[in-house]
């Protein structure tokens, strides 16, 4: 993981979203608790976990997002 400096201000990381979650089980999981899918601008886990995106986030959740 990559340290950045996120929208917030704060500091954070950034990573691809496979070695943030191990499988695709818990990117579900994530996205029903925390609503992981459509702060990163995804309708559904098999896109998210095929496209595998660059994504940026901290200790703050309004930080979560893919990379552009």
């Amino acid at each position: 993981m990559k340290r950045v400096k996120c929208k917030s201000g704060i500091e954070g990381w950034q990573c691809k979203l496979r070695e943030n979650w191990i499988s695709i089980e818990e990117l579900e999981s994530a996205d029903r608790n925390y609503g992981v899918l459509s702060r990163l601008g995804f309708d559904n886990v098999e896109e998210a976990w095929e496209t595998n995106p660059t994504i940026r986030g901290s200790v703050n959740a309004s930080d979560l997002t893919a990379v552009k």
